[in-house]
């Protein structure tokens, strides 16, 4: 049998409750990869939204912004540069 402590940071990633990735990003990954760097300056920006007004504050601002679903969709059709001209487009990387 596992032990619990072994999978508690996996539960939490799974719940989202973790903390974000977002910010442990390393920048030379981020040369590499400007698609995620790209989504990553968005999701920073909620991450903004979390820490000052709350997480229910920062998730409806983001489910407005970029709804769930639709972020799932773009993802698995385009990946992360999908993502990223969605959010040029709509222009919420301001």
């Amino acid at each position: 049998m596992p032990k619990i402590t072994c999978l508690l940071p996996w539960t939490l990633a799974l719940l989202g409750t973790a903390a974000p990735a977002q910010t442990l990003v390393d920048p030379s990954r981020q040369a590499q990869d400007p698609c995620r760097a790209e989504v990553s300056k968005f999701e920073q920006a909620i991450g903004f939204i979390r820490q000052n007004q709350g997480a229910q504050a920062a998730a409806d601002l983001k489910e407005k912004l970029l709804p769930a679903k639709l972020e799932n969709d773009i993802l698995f059709k385009d990946g992360y540069c999908g993502l990223a001209r969605y959010i040029r487009e709509k222009k919420l990387n301001r």
